[in-house]
């Protein structure tokens, strides 16, 4: 029950929200044009101020006196899940959405509430950007609670049930752990083993911690395989001293995780002071039925043509279904098949490579590295996208330019037609290492980014994009370091290059108006179709680069580059944490909709129609999208873009 209250004046009014933040951000005249769209009403206590499932009121409600709680049901029953007092507010999210009051709010004691305007609360978000920071800060902080509850029960009867992909390492693993010390004899070691039955062996130093490992395999290459194997050799003299290692808590994903990236059979597992906690291995893996990665790279490794690789692929869709309804979070799915797709692009060049010898051609007739771009080189795929990459080879003054020129481009013809044969088709825009001007030697590849920063037409803008994302996949790594340095140096320098880039991507923003409601010319908001990757996505991945080129950060990962640019306080802790969530937010509904496509038996695409999701997805999204407007308008002001 509710009426009208007279007991405050617009003099009372103002001196209270001059006072409390965000109001005190805005100035007098905006916080009188909000107190003269504004209501006083008075709750009596156990009344409804609205209900859960109620169409929005419109409404910011601010307290001036008594309490509220928040109350959500939970099946038959509802619970408090927040409590609001003098000077908090309450409603901000519907207002922003006009969708339906996810909670029920009651007055707890005697309210009294000051009734805020959608209209005033509208103009003031436009009118001062401080204030409009502060409530996407708050819708952005919801994103990962949002998140959490993003997933549905739909992919359950999919591939792989029963897998626990999502259990804690701690409780897979093996907590007690066979050790050496460094200066033992590796006849001692291997005796060791031999009696535990163990295929590996921890090298612990004086303070507990753990410095190294060996395993059967360091036996034989590093000990046995030699003419007069030295068994008097020292442990610390053959083990593997770069230890990769999880933690406790971690899930099962980042063992697996490790094991894949790295091709090997152990992780060591540390505490938080970095003191050995167990082991995982293999065998721990495929008895959880964790196994599906690791299977499918002994298969690929297997294979010795493009038509067998090609038969794995539906593995690695069944393992993508398994990561999806195993709730795994967009950026784990993203790593683990990029790991598989990178093992799949390896060995599509290798049997290239053998092809090219069968026909005639002969060895590569120079050192060369092949690097993968776009979705690929951020490690951001997670369905076989278009092809981009590229091959760099050593720059030879033996006269034979032209044939070693030729030869690249056969052997590029040969990778593109494999890769087109297990499913990642041809990019329309020609960025592949057939293409001459993505098959050349070191020095022209230097000379063309040259080119590309001194004439910025958008050809060139489009094409600085795609390649700046690039990563080393196969080959001479010298070939890929020297071209890094190089163009690192040169896109921190080049100011006017990351201007028209920061430009180019502000041409277009996300679809939100000023009041941060979707833009449509529907009357009806649920028919209206947003394409993640060209609406929305692309803005995300094109300004966290923009940051990372000029803070000259070599990761290609958005994930990582935002870590680094948080470490390095280019971003405060809050954004990063938001535009995390959003990027994770973001690829998840990109992942959900391409397996929806798919199994309805369509080609996939990144077009959501918001009238498919459910309520909490429809909010999710918005407010990941507020979040990526809000970066590119900190991109706008730190690039120091003019606005046309």
């Amino acid at each position: 029950m509710s009426a009208p209250d007279q007991g405050y004046s617009d003099n009372d009014l103002h001196n209270i929200l001059k006072t409390t933040t965000p109001f005190s951000f805005l100035d007098d005249r905006a916080i009188m044009a909000i107190i003269e769209e504004s209501v006083v009403t008075h709750y009596v206590k156990n009344s409804f101020i609205f209900r859960e499932g109620e169409p929005s009121k419109q409404t910011l409600f601010f307290i001036l006196a008594g309490e509220a709680n928040a109350l959500a049901r939970l099946g038959s029953e509802e619970s408090v899940t927040t409590i609001r007092g003098k000077g908090d507010f309450f409603g901000v999210t519907v207002l922003l959405s006009d969708d339906v009051y996810p909670v029920s709010m009651i007055a707890t004691e005697d309210l009294t509430c000051m009734l805020i305007s959608q209209r005033s609360f509208q103009q003031a978000l436009a009118s001062n950007s401080q204030f409009a920071d502060f409530f996407t800060k708050i819708l952005a902080a919801r994103l990962k609670e949002l998140y959490l509850t993003f997933a549905d029960s739909r992919y359950e009867e999919q591939f792989f049930q029963g897998q626990s992909l999502r259990r804690r390492v701690s409780d897979i693993a093996q907590r007690h752990v066979v050790t050496c010390q460094p200066m033992d004899k590796i006849s001692d070691v291997a005796k060791k083993m031999h009696k535990n039955k163990i295929s590996s062996i921890v090298v612990m130093a004086d303070d507990r911690k753990p410095v190294g490992i060996i395993t059967e395999k360091d036996l034989v290459y590093r000990v046995l395989s030699s003419e007069k194997p030295d068994l008097n050799q020292r442990a610390h003299e053959i083990m593997s001293s770069v230890l990769i290692t999880v933690k406790p808590d971690d899930f099962s994903y980042q063992a697996l995780l490790m094991m894949t990236k790295y091709n090997i059979q152990h992780v060591v597992i540390t505490d938080h002071n970095d003191a050995l906690h167990g082991i995982i291995t293999v065998k721990d893996l495929i008895r959880n039925r964790n196994s599906g990665a690791l299977s499918i790279i002994r298969q690929i490794e297997d294979q010795d043509s493009f038509d067998g690789l090609a038969r794995l692929i539906r593995e690695i869709d069944q393992f993508q279904q398994a990561l999806l309804t195993e709730r795994a979070f967009a950026s784990e799915i993203c790593a683990l098949l990029s790991e598989l797709y990178d093992r799949i692009t390896r060995r599509v060049i290798q049997i290239a490579e053998a092809e090219m010898n069968d026909e005639g051609w002969g060895e590569p007739p120079a050192e060369f590295c092949f690097i993968t771009m776009g979705s690929a080189g951020r490690k951001e795929q997670y369905a076989r996208s278009d092809q981009d990459h590229g091959i760099i080879y050593s720059d030879l003054n033996d006269g034979k330019q032209e044939s070693n020129a030729e030869y690249f481009l056969k052997l590029g013809k040969k990778i593109v037609v494999g890769l087109e044969k297990c499913g990642f088709s041809r990019c329309s825009g020609l960025v592949m290492s057939d293409n001459p001007q993505w098959c050349q030697s070191l020095t022209e590849w230097k000379l063309m980014l040259n080119r590309w920063t001194a004439n910025l037409d958008p050809k060139n803008i489009r094409n600085m994009t795609i390649f700046l994302d690039y990563r080393y996949l196969y080959g001479e790594t010298y070939l890929y370091e020297q071209l890094k340095h190089h163009s690192t140096e040169l896109f921190s320098e080049a100011k006017h290059a990351l201007l028209f880039m920061a430009e180019d991507d502000l041409k277009h923003r996300v679809p939100l108006n000023i009041f941060g409601n979707l833009i449509t010319r529907r009357a009806d908001i649920k028919k209206r179709k947003v394409n993640l990757k060209a609406e929305v996505m692309v803005h995300l991945v094109d300004c966290i680069r923009l940051f990372a080129l000029r803070e000259g950060i070599r990761e290609t990962n958005s994930f990582d580059r935002i870590h680094r640019l948080k470490a390095n306080k280019i971003f405060k802790a809050d954004d990063a944490e938001f535009i995390e969530a959003a990027l994770e937010s973001l690829l998840m509904f990109r992942i959900r909709n391409t397996l929806d496509r798919m199994r309805e038996g369509h080609k996939p695409d990144s077009i959501v129609t918001l009238g498919r999701l459910n309520r909490k997805e429809r909010i999710l999204l918005k407010e990941a999208m507020l979040v990526v407007n809000r970066l590119q308008s900190l991109t706008e002001h730190s690039f120091h873009v003019h606005k046309a």
